[in-house]
């Protein structure tokens, strides 16, 4: 990988990293360390939140294609969104689950993992 091909990947991160933590753990409970983000809030919007969320979610999924993570990864990324939306859908439950489940969090570690892999090879 050369010089700015470096550079463009290491741009990527810093968006996916920011989308990330947009979505999963943008606030923190006052008093608590429990961290929540646009995921659990749109997933309280009836009727699509969680719909819109998994969208911003394939994103995601979208560079991790792009930047040819092996089938494997992709799947279990795609599990990961597939597992937030769908129970996200279910009212009030969903709603607790989307700020434990942090798919997006799990997704860019997923990518990041096999990055560092790839570097030291």
């Amino acid at each position: 990988m050369n010089d700015e091909e470096k550079e463009i990947l290491d741009e990527k991160l810093v968006r996916l990293r920011q989308l990330s933590k947009n979505l999963d753990e943008s606030f923190t409970i006052p008093g608590t360390k429990i961290k929540f983000g646009m995921d659990a809030l749109l997933g309280l919007v009836p009727g699509g939140g969680d719909i819109v969320s998994g969208v911003f979610s394939l994103y995601m999924l979208r560079a991790a294609i792009k930047m040819k993570l092996p089938k494997r990864a992709i799947f279990s990324m795609f599990l990961n969104i597939i597992v937030d939306t769908t129970v996200g859908v279910i009212p009030v439950a969903g709603d607790i689950f989307d700020i434990f489940w942090k798919s997006n969090k799990r997704n860019l570690e997923i990518i990041e993992k096999h990055l560092n892999k790839q570097s030291k090879s």
